[in-house]
């Protein structure tokens, strides 16, 4: 009997534990999600004016959007950046993985300019690897971006709220961005520069010819 009591207390503390980690795990690393980042601009300066666009969960953890002020050239004007910060949940507790940032350009393009957007993926090669496109719609009619990944994922993000990532596990690359309506059809569809990284590191870069993804 003693030792069905102890049996029995050890299963109870068992689940307590579990549960206890896993609420732990569900709630936002707060003080993560805040923590400034370095200016693209400038390494040793620190983003200034931070706020969180949009969270969006993910299979390990979270990704933040986020804005902000960094020094121009001189440092005698502050430009505005976006970026995101891909916080990921280790087992024992939350910890930054990566984060990527670029300077929002005001120049006129033509044709007209739907969306600003960045392909960004993680330094870590011996460990996950993951490919992530983040960015802003930049006209109403925007509803969705929806993305091939170089492993064959197609992913998609609505853009209520102006904000978009889209991050694939396994992925080095973007093969083509597609820019939604709200009826579903395609506004604009475009091939992202290849990053010059991986360019510089050899990484495969292979995309299925569009015939194949459709």
């Amino acid at each position: 009997m003693k030792r069905l009591l102890i049996g029995i207390a050890g299963l109870v503390g068992l689940t307590i534990s579990s549960c206890a980690i896993s609420i732990l795990a569900t709630a936002l690393p707060k003080e993560l999600i805040q923590q400034t980042v370095a200016c693209p601009t400038d390494g040793k300066a620190k983003t200034e004016n931070f706020q969180v666009l949009s969270t969006h969960r993910w299979s390990q953890g979270i990704v933040i959007l986020f804005s902000g002020l960094c020094p121009g050239e001189g440092k005698t004007a502050m430009k505005r950046i976006i970026g995101h910060k891909v916080i990921k949940w280790s087992g024992m507790g939350w910890q930054i993985s990566s984060s990527d940032s670029y300077v929002l350009k005001n120049t006129p393009s033509k044709p007209e300019k739907l969306v600003n957007y960045k392909v960004s993926r993680s330094s870590n090669l011996n460990g996950d690897r993951y490919t992530v496109l983040y960015g802003q719609a930049l006209k109403p009619k925007v509803a969705t971006i929806e993305a091939t990944f170089n492993n064959g994922q197609i992913l998609r993000d609505r853009s209520s709220d102006g904000a978009f990532v889209l991050i694939a596990t396994g992925a080095t690359g973007v093969c083509e961005v597609r820019i939604l309506g709200s009826d579903n059809q395609i506004l604009r569809q475009e091939e992202p520069v290849i990053p010059k990284q991986i360019i510089r590191d050899g990484n495969t870069h292979w995309c299925l010819p569009v015939s194949y993804q459709l």
